[in-house]
């Protein structure tokens, strides 16, 4: 059975969260003078183009490789200061984790764990695992049930949500992976989801990951694709774009950074299963977004649920869906 997109975001408390995603919006645009411009980062090209404004912030489109970033952007002290501050965050952690979180744990993070597991007995790696991003601590909860790996690690800098993770008896370090203090080459596997999209360098922070790995080890990756549904039918209207996500890579592109960073692409793939649920809905909210979608809109009021779920799974099939999955290995 499919879930959807109420499942694990309760519309009643979406709707309350409201006023503190206002809040940290407005806390990035009181200081939009100290945003700075940068170049692709996914190939570090020069060569960009104006994509879309929304909501006052920038986007530009990356002409080499079709990479969307905020541009110019937040500089790493601002967001630090961002996230330490953000009343977004702090009402997920309070409100719509713990409401979503047995649905997320069920249909979300246990078959995440399992696949991640998977992977690496297929390719014989087990020992120390090491979230960056832990964020409620779901995905190390639901891997530490798994008994496969014989150490968890969860890094997460927001102090409420650390506090959480503690509470679910994890080890955590409350800081940004860049201050983390482990030896090189002493984990066999680092994940990140959902945190690429917020990084003012993403490729600095996949080499601060890769420095801990061991030869060999994985670094595996999620973040929202440019390439995905959403944002190729309403562009920047689509919700992933916000104030919070600074790059929206391809798959093609974030395999470009990865192999830029000496990292072999093992696997890309769009494994997303709410890409039309969460299109529905926006359909549904705003039809007059769709007024010149007229294949899409036949898909989406259409009766048969049976039409979606097909159309869900041809996404997933061809690297269309917004949910990009990546792995690599260390060379």
């Amino acid at each position: 059975m499919k879930f959807k997109e109420i499942d694990i975001r309760p519309s009643d408390l979406m709707k309350l969260k409201e006023p503190a995603l206002e809040h940290d919006k407005q806390f990035l645009l009181a200081r939009k003078d100290e945003f700075i411009k940068v170049n692709c980062p996914a190939c570090c090209s020069d060569d960009h183009s104006e994509w879309a404004i929304k909501d006052n912030f920038d986007y530009t489109i990356c002409n080499q490789c079709n990479t969307v970033f905020m541009n110019p952007r937040a500089n790493e002290l601002l967001l630090a200061d961002f996230y330490k501050q953000s009343k977004n965050y702090e009402f997920w952690n309070k409100y719509i984790f713990p409401a979503s979180d047995e649905i997320r744990k069920e249909r979300i993070f246990k078959p995440r764990a399992q696949k991640v597991i998977d992977f690496c007995n297929k390719h014989e790696i087990n020992g120390t695992i090491l979230e960056v991003g832990a964020a409620y601590g779901t995905f190390c909860e639901a891997i530490k049930g798994f008994n496969y790996f014989q150490r968890i690690i969860a890094v997460e800098p927001t102090p409420d949500l650390a506090e959480t993770c503690r509470k679910k008896d994890l080890e955590v370090f409350q800081e940004p992976i860049e201050n983390v203090k482990l030896p090189n080459d002493s984990i066999d596997v680092v994940v990140s989801f959902e945190v690429m999209e917020h990084l003012f360098n993403p490729k600095d922070f996949i080499l601060n990951c890769t420095s801990m790995l061991k030869k060999g080890g994985l670094f595996i990756c999620t973040c929202p694709s440019i390439d995905g549904l959403g944002t190729l039918v309403l562009k920047e209207k689509a919700k992933v774009i916000d104030h919070e996500h600074l790059n929206y890579f391809s798959p093609s592109s974030l395999a470009l950074l990865f192999q830029d960073c000496s990292l072999e692409i093992v696997e890309v793939s769009t494994p997303g299963e709410l890409d039309v649920d969460l299109l529905k809905n926006a359909f549904l909210e705003n039809p007059e977004d769709f007024s010149d979608q007229q294949f899409i809109s036949k898909i989406l009021s259409s009766e048969e649920e049976n039409i979606r779920n097909n159309f869900q799974d041809f996404l997933k099939k061809n690297l269309l869906s917004s949910h990009l999955w990546i792995i690599g290995r260390k060379k």
